[in-house]
């Protein structure tokens, strides 16, 4: 199931739905993923900059919610609206200095990710004492002790340590400096002894202290020589850039995974759709034309959701589906197209064989066709199950109700303000599939969608309540008639919106 709107008319039951209408404080969904900035000026910026960080919120912000942490000093304004300055980032600082300054009050903080770039000024002072011995002996423990640090009131971080950037200063024979391309890279010491380099021993913790329940993945942030300001030390603006594209992608799949489950998507009449990002401006396009029904389903497969529409025509319905999400502010533009169903249908969206591909549905007045096709080129696709559930009036939605990994039929009946659903699809013809429970959720005029709201295989109930703009879902269908549960909630859109659900990233 990834779709359809359901209209709630059980004015018979306000007296159930009383805690519904009006539910005790609830978390919002998809909260932010905390990221910890942990670093030097290439962390905190110089000369009133904001070093990568503005980069990557501005590559970040458009599809993640997200939330920067830190004790540093909040300095620097890179122009972007909601911009989060915070950052664990201390100009001139060594890795020893900042897990005795700087990590006690930033790692008392709460957070889900800790993107580390230090050691710069670990070579600072030390020339001639520049060895393996020192190396060993006092870096390396040092580094060590930064990571126990981040993960003492944070277990389950993902700790995310970079390649220190490149410096560009050169050996001094008389001060016995290595130069940075040494003491960052390794080579020899001023004795002709091989010496490893600070990258060197950032890439054997994130080998040896790796654990599942904290990963430690190694960044390569590819800077070179033109990537550095005249300063030898701090990126430019292309480096900063490529700092951020760096962070961003070895992030993505954490932030893909924090925001694994469906989603509530609404849509204008216009044809505008709405995508929230808590803390952000919504993702914005257009996709369809006024009168079409939205929809919105993996159609391909690949584990996301795209629109689609369905529009009703002298001819019959026609379905216009996309695979690719549109960009914000963007126009989706129909990549497959083809007929099911007649006007007068009402149409939605589900897996019916597993496949984890989405199809379509449509409910006749209860009688139920299901296609476990995506036709193109304007062609008639097939129907695989034909079978009866429900009655006349009823509204019906995809959703696997049971976690087996395929869709049946959810129904909103507005006879008696109750949802029905099933777990069979009979193939048919004329068969009529048994009720397996059946709950109550909602209000009347309320919208009716289903989703995994909390990733546990189980589609579970949501409405979308245009008299107060509010989201409700519950992650349990309960049973015997009982209503069932709000678990989250949260203010957004505009009464006449209709939501759609899936997975969007």
């Amino acid at each position: 199931m990834r779709s359809i709107k359901l209209r709630f008319a059980a004015a018979a039951l306000l007296i159930m739905a009383a805690g519904l209408s009006a539910p005790p404080a609830i978390a919002d969904a998809a909260p932010p993923t905390r990221i910890l900035l942990v670093g030097d000026s290439i962390t905190a910026g110089v000369d009133g900059d904001t070093a990568y960080r503005c980069d990557l919120w501005n590559t970040l912000t458009p599809e993640y919610a997200v939330d920067f942490e830190g004790n540093g000093s909040r300095v620097g304004d890179c122009g972007t609206a909601g911009f989060d300055a915070d950052h664990a980032g201390q100009g001139g600082i060594t890795t020893a200095g900042w897990v005795a300054d700087v990590g006690p009050g930033a790692t008392a903080l709460s957070y889900d990710a800790a993107l580390v770039h230090l050691g710069t000024n670990d070579k600072n002072g030390v020339d001639f004492g520049w060895n393996q011995a020192y190396v060993s002996g006092t870096l390396e423990p040092a580094y060590r002790n930064l990571i126990s640090q981040l993960r003492q009131n944070n277990p389950t971080v993902t700790i995310y340590l970079a390649q220190i950037i490149p410096c560009l200063d050169g050996p001094n024979p008389a001060t016995g400096f290595l130069g940075c391309e040494v003491t960052h890279d390794g080579g020899e010491d001023n004795n002709g002894q091989p010496v490893e380099g600070m990258n060197d021993v950032w890439a054997r913790i994130a080998g040896d202290s790796s654990t599942p329940q904290s990963p430690i993945v190694l960044v390569d942030h590819g800077l070179t020589a033109g990537d550095i300001k005249p300063d030898r030390v701090h990126p430019n603006s292309s480096g900063k850039a490529k700092m951020a594209a760096a962070w961003a992608s070895a992030l993505r799949p954490q932030l893909d995974a924090n925001n694994a489950s469906d989603q509530v998507v609404l849509v204008e009449p216009s044809g505008r759709w709405h995508i929230r990002i808590p803390g952000q401006a919504d993702r914005t396009f257009f996709y369809g034309v006024p009168g079409d029904v939205p929809l919105f389903g993996d159609w391909d497969g690949d584990g996301l959701s795209t629109p689609g529409a369905w529009r009703q025509g002298a001819g019959g319905g026609f379905a216009y589906l996309t695979n690719t999400l549109p960009p914000d502010g963007g126009v989706g533009v129909a990549e497959v197209d083809f007929f099911f169903g007649i006007p007068g249908d009402q149409v939605f969206v589900g897996d019916w064989n597993g496949d984890n591909q989405d199809t379509l549905g449509i409910n006749r007045g209860g009688h139920i066709f299901l296609t476990d096709t995506n036709g193109s080129g304007g062609g008639a696709v097939p129907t695989d199950y034909d079978f009866w559930f429900g009655t006349l009036g009823d509204r019906a939605f995809g959703g696997d109700a049971d976690g087996n990994g395929r869709d049946s039929v959810f129904l909103y009946r507005q006879s008696d303000g109750f949802v029905y659903y099933t777990n069979q699809t009979p193939a048919g013809p004329g068969a009529v599939a048994g009720t397996a429970d059946f709950f109550f959720f909602g209000l009347a005029s309320d919208s009716f969608v289903a989703g995994d709201w909390n990733q546990d295989g189980v589609d579970t109930a949501g409405i979308f309540r245009g008299s107060n703009t509010t989201v409700y879902l519950s992650n349990t269908n309960a049973s015997g008639g009982a209503p069932a549960p709000t678990d989250l909630s949260y203010t957004w859109g505009t009464a006449g919106w209709t939501p759609v659900s899936g997975r969007w990233r």
